[in-house]
Formats: structure tokens, sequence, C-alpha cells
């Protein structure tokens, strides 16, 4: 497959040092940042899987296409297909999130979620470029 020009990117950093978790998604075409969150210290596949969340709900409320996401997180993806998290930390934001998956099950199924390559294609365009 060739790398992806279409699509919503998501990706999350977490500094223990800083003790911050972050992340943001940028629509492949045009290299736009969509969002960016912050959420204190929580781990990376929390955001990784938040990211992709918030995506799949940015998705449905600006009626954005193609409806297909991109996460070079394998957590991230077996938690949203899951519909929920294997987190030990329980927050707010997870909750929220495994109820929104479930609430709109029927369109969430319209959303097409793939892992990225970044050995075929390159970094992720989400990336946060701190490694």
């Amino acid at each position: 497959m060739a790398r992806p020009t279409q699509g919503i990117t998501t990706d999350g950093a977490h500094s223990t040092k800083n003790r911050v978790t972050r992340y943001r998604a940028v629509d492949i075409s045009t290299g736009e940042e969509l969002f960016i969150k912050h959420l204190g210290n929580q781990t990376i596949n929390i955001g990784e899987f938040l990211a992709v969340v918030e995506a799949a709900q940015y998705i449905l409320e600006n009626d954005y296409y193609p409806r297909v996401i991109f996460t070079d997180s394998a957590t991230a993806i077996a938690w949203f297909k899951q519909k929920r998290t294997a987190s030990k930390k329980r927050n707010t934001a997870l909750l929220k999130a495994e109820v929104f998956l479930k609430a709109f099950a029927v369109e969430i199924a319209t959303i097409e979620l793939h892992h990225w390559d970044n050995r075929e294609w390159g970094e992720i365009p989400a990336d946060f470029g701190e490694k």
C-alpha cells in the first residue's frame, strides 16, 4: 500500500520528566492540525487512544471525508475496536470516550481505522517530533 494522502493521522506523546501527556490530529492532505489536547500526567496509551476517539468525534461532527483515521498505536486500535480500554488508570476522559464509542457505535462503524506503518511511510504526520 502506498503512503496515504487523505484522512486524519493521530499521535500521542508522554513526557515522564515533565509528567505531561498530550495528543493531536493532523489532516494528511493539508497538514493542518485539527486539534491538540493536554491531559496532565496520564500514559502514552491513554493519549493515543483519546486521540483516535477525538478524531472519530471530529469526523462525525464536521462531516469529514474520507472517514479514515491512521494511528501508529496497536493499543489504541485494539481499545477503539473493543470500545473500552484496558488501562488501570480511570479518569473522566477515558470513561467519556468509552461511552461515546458505545453510544455512537453505528456511526463509528462507518469510520475506518488503520495502522500507520512508520517503517514504510515515515513518521506519522501527527508526530510531535520529540524522539
